[in-house]
């Protein structure tokens, strides 16, 4: 098994993209870790992963809090668990799709605060316990926006390519201590947060991806599964985005 005895910190494993990693860890070997803001739905995802025969935790936990974030791993600390992987998985899009000039402060500041704030605030505290042991494996997760646009969405644009540099910035800084760092891009995903989305666009996402469907979350547990692992070993630094080819 590609993940046997490491521990893997997902945020926003509840559900989605987030769901399908977990259980993907869980099964090459992983202990997981779900910090999930709507516990319930992390509990449902951890009893899948213990029936996997592997040890599950759930953290309630709002990225966009630095508390939240201490204490997630602080929980880890206490059991002795080390981080091995974190996923920085956790996002949601904040007020809808709006033309820029019928954005908010507080749309602006709550999108970005989640995605980027969060993913920040949950790289540096497992930076932190990675160094002391020269390993470690940070995938953030960005978004075809971040490449190429979403229109109605600059908030969300901002914060993904936002994601996208501070991945290969921090892959640099880390590198010497033995972590790597990568991101995942994907494109149009069939899941709840796809369905926040006008269904009129349904038609136009499928004629602009040259595959003709959306993707599943199984597909980018996939590319996760690559850079968790050591089939990666000498990637840092990268972005895969898995979007049946609606950007290249």
């Amino acid at each position: 098994m590609k993940l046997s005895g490491q521990t893997a910190v997902i945020t926003g494993g509840g559900a989605g993209i987030g769901r399908a990693m977990a259980l993907r860890f869980a099964a090459e070997g992983a202990r997981i870790v779900i910090a999930e803001l709507v516990r319930e739905r992390g509990e449902e995802v951890a009893e899948q992963v213990r029936k996997l025969g592997r040890e599950a935790l759930v953290v309630e936990t709002d990225v966009a809090r630095a508390e939240d974030c201490e204490r997630l791993f602080a929980e880890l600390d206490q059991r002795d668990w080390p981080v091995d992987i974190l996923v920085c998985n956790a996002g949601n899009v904040v007020g809808g799709l709006r033309p820029l000039e019928e954005v908010t402060d507080e749309i602006w500041n709550a999108t970005v605060d989640v995605h980027l704030g969060g993913t920040y605030r949950c790289c540096r505290a497992a930076v932190r316990r990675m160094k002391p042991r020269g390993r470690g494996n940070i995938i953030t997760l960005g978004s075809v926006a971040g490449l190429r646009g979403l229109p109605g969405s600059a908030p969300y644009t901002a914060a993904k390519g936002a994601i996208i540099a501070f991945t290969k910035g921090l892959s640099h800084e880390v590198a010497p201590h033995g972590i790597r760092v990568n991101c995942i891009a994907p494109g149009w995903i069939d899941t709840e947060m796809l369905a926040q989305l006008p269904e009129k666009w349904r038609p136009g996402m499928l004629q602009n991806t040259p595959l003709g469907r959306l993707g599943t979350a199984e597909e980018v547990a996939g590319v996760a599964l690559f850079f968790a692992s050591d089939d990666s070993a000498y990637v840092t630094g990268q972005v895969i985005s898995p979007n049946g080819g609606m950007y290249r």
